[in-house]
């Protein structure tokens, strides 16, 4: 079944517990959600109908993220801002079996192989991380969506400077937009 998921973020607020080192992000008014645990440390809520994206609970924070990307937990006001200009744009078409994830809104760009049936899209000017394309989805799509995640968690953790070139890029992308691509296992 065909789906178009279109989504700003300017309702984004977050609230840090201290205390229990949880970080709550959301987007918008309370609604009924499923929660999803993505990873033990992550978990995602989002409203089925219609697809809508809630927020996302990050336990442990601070321990996480003081030994691999301290400037997030500094940046994190600045960081939900930038969230808040956000746009979401997810479509999946039954025609040709594949699924289009953009982080802003459309622009000139290229498709380049990341993985058998993963394509990250690049703008032409500057060559940023834009989005991705998975194809054959109906087949793949959960394999295709746990190599992006294993791909961007491996990346994520590794010593700077020895994280591979595509899968480094993705994850710098993602971070740039406060880890939105965590959401994309939703898809799966």
């Amino acid at each position: 079944m065909a789906f178009v998921i279109e989504q700003g973020f300017e309702d984004a607020q977050h609230e840090y517990d201290r205390e229990g080192d949880v970080l709550y992000i959301s987007f918008g008014p309370p609604r009924p959600a499923v929660a999803l645990t993505v990873e033990d440390w992550l978990v995602i809520r989002i409203s089925p109908s219609p697809p809508h994206f809630c927020g996302f609970t990050i336990i442990g924070f601070k321990k996480i993220f003081s030994c691999i990307r301290p400037d997030l937990i500094q940046e994190l006001p600045e960081r939900i801002d930038r969230l808040k200009k956000a746009r979401l744009h997810v479509v999946y078409s039954d025609e040709t079996d594949t699924l289009t994830y953009r982080f802003e809104e459309e622009q000139p760009s290229y498709y380049e192989r990341f993985f058998d049936n993963i394509y990250l899209e690049r703008s032409l000017v500057g060559s940023e991380i834009v989005g991705f394309k998975i194809t054959r989805y109906t087949e793949q799509g959960e394999s295709a969506m746990e190599k992006l995640l294993s791909s961007i968690v491996e990346a994520l953790f590794a010593a700077p400077g020895t994280a591979p070139g595509p899968a480094d890029a993705l994850t710098r992308a993602f971070l740039e937009h406060l880890d939105i691509g965590k959401l994309l296992s939703v898809a799966a």
